[in-house]
């Protein structure tokens, strides 16, 4: 008898036959019967009877073992039991009830006139005191799962977020809401959140106001006459023009209008200075200087000097970008001497001289403690009853503080260093025209158009300054 045959009398004498398996990762159970005769049936019973021999004890579906009973689904797997993923906690986060993408978000725009709009890109994102700042989600455990053999399947938790730090907010008691605690400038970057103060001034600064000095951001409305000095530990925002004033930041200084000091008064800042134009002026910037046109302007720069608009332009003045200048003409038909200086100046080169001394004299005198230091430490073994401890303390606070001078100065030769070999890849790019009557000085070296070029791009070479054109958009 064939295999075919037995099949055939196992069918006819109705033997129940059923099969349950269960995946590999016991998220499922699947029930096969095998064919019976119209006369025979299987049972529900039976059926949670295999399952149960099998292992099988959660997310039975028992609509399913029915429907599969009442169809006769005979020679076919269907599933009838599955399991329960875990589902992993979620992470915390914090909500944010101002923009913390202003600056990124936010984009000088070209005025009607074709130059440049530095001041009416957001220059701040303010707050007022109890203002709602953020909220912080705390990460959730995650929802616990099982398979069908009725293991509990344990979820990840989510991963907790890092406390906001900073100054300038109140917390509530919970630890999870930040308020503002006085009105002010918030700044937010990597969970640093600050609000400084803001001395607004609601028109110009003439005699009558006076000069200012604050700790903190300066932000004037109107223009600023000759004679006064504005000094801020911040950022410095005039909405009007500037006349021969003198005006100092810690961080950026941005005009609305233009700067004309008719050889009077200084522009200072250790971040970036933009405005629309700078008329006889002296601009010194730690980073870049943005502006429409320099007129009979002596400009420094320790980034770029950035001309930009339809008609930017540097006519005449001594102007110097450290890592480059961009501009769209330079110079005038009439053959106005105007001087481009770029890379690392003497004083720039003068400074991080400066600096390595003062470090190495630093370094010097931090030796000078540590010999101290090991000698009243055998000195206190070899006679402790004469051992000053007073004295010996003040010398090991000596050098602590010597060594926090040590890293701040080293800091700052490794910045100048760093600064002075990427500025021997700053180059000029002159967008239309460049006039004779320009000057572009490397160093010792310096490049003088005989006649009008556009769109050029002036370069240090390995013994020589090289011009070349550059392709017109």
């Amino acid at each position: 008898m064939d295999i075919s045959e037995l099949l055939k009398d196992l069918e006819q004498l109705n033997i129940k036959d059923i099969q349950v398996d269960i995946s590999n990762d016991q998220m499922l159970a699947t029930v096969c019967l095998r064919k019976l005769t119209d006369e025979a049936f299987y049972t529900y019973d039976e059926i949670m009877s295999k399952l149960s021999e099998a292992g099988v004890k959660m997310g039975i579906d028992e609509e399913e073992i029915l429907h599969m009973l009442d169809q006769k689904i005979y020679e076919e797997r269907v599933v009838v039991a599955a399991g329960k993923p875990q589902e992993a906690g979620a992470d915390g986060y914090y909500e944010f009830f101002f923009d913390t993408d202003y600056r990124t978000n936010s984009k000088p725009s070209l005025r009607a006139d074709g130059s440049v709009d530095y001041f009416n890109t957001k220059l701040f994102e303010k707050v007022n005191e109890g203002a709602k700042l953020a909220e912080y989600h705390p990460p959730t455990k995650g929802v616990f799962g099982y398979n069908v053999c009725g293991k509990l399947l344990t979820p990840k938790p989510g991963k907790p977020k890092s406390k906001l730090r900073g100054k300038g907010f109140t917390v509530s008691e919970d630890g999870n809401t930040y308020y503002a605690a006085f009105t002010g400038k918030i700044d937010y970057l990597n969970y640093d959140m600050n609000i400084s103060n803001i001395y607004d001034v609601s028109g110009d600064v003439d005699l009558n106001v006076g000069n200012i000095e604050f700790d903190g951001d300066v932000n004037i409305t109107g223009s600023v006459i000759s004679g006064v000095t504005i000094r801020a530990m911040g950022n410095i925002y005039i909405g009007g023009h500037v006349e021969g004033a003198y005006i100092y930041a810690d961080k950026d200084i941005i005009f609305n209008d233009g700067v004309n000091c008719n050889g009077k008064g200084h522009i200072e800042a250790k971040g970036n200075i933009s405005g629309k134009y700078f008329e006889n002026a002296v601009v010194n910037a730690g980073g870049d200087i943005k502006c429409g046109y320099l007129l009979n302007s002596v400009v420094t720069a320790r980034g770029k000097v950035i001309v930009e608009g339809r008609h930017g332009s540097i006519f005449g003045g001594d102007v110097t970008g450290i890592m480059g200048i961009e501009t769209v003409n330079c110079g005038h038909d009439s053959a106005t001497k105007t001087i481009l200086r770029v890379g690392a100046t003497k004083e720039l080169r003068k400074e991080y001289a400066d600096a390595i001394i003062v470090l190495k004299e630093i370094i010097e005198q931090i030796d000078m403690y540590s010999l101290a230091i090991k000698k009243y430490d055998a000195a206190k073994k070899v006679n402790p009853e004469k051992f000053s401890q007073e004295t010996y303390t003040k010398i090991l606070q000596s050098k602590i503080i010597k060594k926090a001078e040590e890293n701040k100065w080293d800091e700052r030769c490794r910045h100048l260093l760093e600064l002075i070999k990427d500025s021997a890849r700053a180059d000029v790019r002159i967008d239309k025209i460049i006039y004779p009557g320009c000057r572009i000085v490397f160093d010792d070296k310096m490049y003088v158009p005989d006649c009008a070029f556009s769109h050029l791009r002036i370069k240090r070479g390995n013994d020589r300054i090289v011009a070349e054109g550059m392709d017109e958009e």
